[in-house]
């Protein structure tokens, strides 16, 4: 874990975010920041607004309350400076592509669309697709792969980009108990070089174990600290209870 004097940097600070789909308040008065050499989890049931705020903070969504500050670094170019990786079922995986084209597409805003890769961004694609595992599947059609073996492309993808901000939605959804510990070995290392990540899981128990930070969320965030402090019995109840939907313990 990272001790709090160890921290760099903080790559977004949110304050009171909202965000609501017409009449629908899918969250609100969201606030958590996250640092350098951070790795935190944001858990909470389904329909809880977890998806909401990692697309809130990419702006795919708009906020309609609160505020949002980047980094400025970040600011300055986000395309480069942030990787996102999705939930799996929201994409086309029927595309023509092949694994080695999906790596490559992480180098696509340091490239542009005009631009050939170079020789450091193949050696980069290919580092990434060793790191996590794939290599040996580059000319694969991403079609043809098991869930497992997508989710590594999505994260040698992300890796590809060299972003110092990674936020990720449901990362070890569809892989096994092995797969999963190496995916999070890998963004722990990820954090360890000074990276920022943020990720969407529903496994609380799992998270606690690796996570600096848990933020607890049910519409708004319910609680936010180090797992030892967070992960108590009224927290779980008021996170994962339909009847406490939307309501607010103190932040431990």
């Amino acid at each position: 874990m990272t001790a709090a004097s160890a921290l760099g940097t903080e790559l977004f600070a949110a304050r009171d975010l909202g965000v609501r789909y017409g009449s629908h308040v899918a969250l609100e008065h969201a606030t958590l920041s996250l640092h350098r050499g951070e790795c935190v989890a944001i858990i909470g049931p389904n329909g809880a607004g977890k998806s909401t705020l990692l697309k809130a903070l990419l702006g795919l969504v708009p906020t309609s309350d609160g505020t949002l500050a980047f980094d400025a670094a970040i600011a300055a170019k986000p395309r480069d400076a942030i990787a996102y990786v999705p939930q799996q079922q929201t994409l086309d995986w029927t595309f023509p592509l092949t694994v080695w084209d999906v790596a490559m597409m992480g180098r696509t805003g340091r490239l542009g669309w005009l631009r050939l890769p170079r020789g450091r961004d193949r050696e980069i694609v290919k580092d990434a697709l060793t790191a996590t595992g794939v290599l040996n599947l580059a000319r694969r059609p991403v079609s043809d792969l098991s869930g497992g073996q997508r989710q590594r492309v999505l994260l040698a993808r992300m890796l590809a980009r060299e972003a110092d901000l990674l936020l990720l939605d449901e990362p070890l959804t569809g892989v096994d108990a092995a797969t999963g510990a190496k995916v999070m070995a890998l963004l722990r290392e990820q954090a360890e070089r000074g990276r920022g990540v943020l990720l969407v899981t529903h496994d609380l128990e799992e998270a606690a174990r690796w996570a600096d930070r848990l933020v607890l969320v049910n519409r708004r965030v319910v609680a936010q600290g180090i797992p030892s402090e967070v992960y108590t019995p009224s927290n779980v109840e008021a996170t994962f209870s339909s009847s406490h939907l939307g309501h607010t313990h103190a932040e431990a």
